[in-house]
């Protein structure tokens, strides 16, 4: 009895894995496709230390920024961005503008369990095939880099951990947009605008004005990247942490809250076009 008690415990651990492993073959498939979209993210985070380094003409720091300190940025920046930011819903809508998301519907297994799984596949291959990457650009970089007691820390890992499940949690919702509206690519669009500059990926928040690095601790967008990578870089009192930790984890509420509802009253608008 124990044994199929057993069993029968680990039987949605094993399908899960399944499904994984299905995205991961799937993934490396077009791994290609990956090293593209690194690019894209690489190139800037390569022109931007460049750009800041040839501003301080002299000056010891920037804003509480040594030259070190925004080399570390950069790199820390461009290496989580592999792994927390999730930007599955343009697979989402695609699916549901083409009516392949029925074919979900009448399988024994959620539908926001496919998705992540294919999400955390396509994460760690683009993690994996960034290690050549990391290695080049510390060697481009290899005179600016000086280890300044950044920490490594539990909070640290926590911050990516959640950052990359609240990144699930909102490009799923706005995924299920597409069960409401026939064309949702330039909302997905616009949300690529704010995002460009609350998450720190353009430039660090702390160079952004008063009111527009007050507004980035209560969005969402910093918690995708700057967050953990000002933990990483001792940039933040006890008392931000907490905040920052409790906004994060409101963001994940607040994310899989909104999933859940457009899940419940979009399934009813549901028509399946496109079959």
């Amino acid at each position: 009895m124990a044994t199929v008690a057993r069993r029968s415990a680990l039987q949605p651990l094993r399908a899960w894995w399944a499904v994984f492993s299905v995205y991961l073959q799937d993934n490396l498939t077009y791994r290609s496709q990956a090293l593209i979209w690194m690019m894209t993210d690489t190139v800037p985070a390569i022109l931007m230390p460049l750009v800041w380094l040839a501003s301080f003409n002299g000056r010891p720091t920037i804003q509480g920024f040594a030259p070190p300190d925004l080399v570390v940025y950069y790199l820390a920046t461009l290496t989580l961005a592999n792994f927390m930011v999730s930007h599955m819903m343009w697979d989402v809508s695609y699916e549901i503008r083409e009516g392949r998301f029925s074919i979900y519907l009448t399988r024994p297994f959620s539908y926001m369990a496919f998705q992540y799984a294919g999400n955390l596949s396509w994460r760690a291959m683009r993690t994996a095939l960034f290690v050549p990457i990391f290695f080049l650009w510390l060697y481009l970089f290899r005179h600016h880099l000086e280890w300044r007691g950044y920490q490594l820390g539990w909070l640290f890992w926590a911050a990516v951990a959640g950052g990359h499940v609240m990144s699930f949690a909102i490009s799923y919702a706005m995924g299920l947009l597409a069960l409401f509206f026939v064309e949702v690519r330039n909302l997905y669009i616009f949300y690529y605008m704010p995002f460009s500059f609350f998450s720190g990926q353009m430039v660090p928040l702390s160079f952004l004005p008063d009111w527009a690095r007050v507004a980035s601790h209560w969005l969402p967008f910093r918690y995708t990247l700057s967050f953990p990578v000002e933990l990483l870089m001792n940039r933040l009192s006890p008392a931000e942490v907490t905040q920052g930790f409790l906004a994060l984890g409101g963001w994940i509420l607040i994310g899989f809250a909104a999933a859940r509802l457009l899940w419940r009253f979009g399934l009813r608008r549901y028509e399946g076009v496109g079959m």
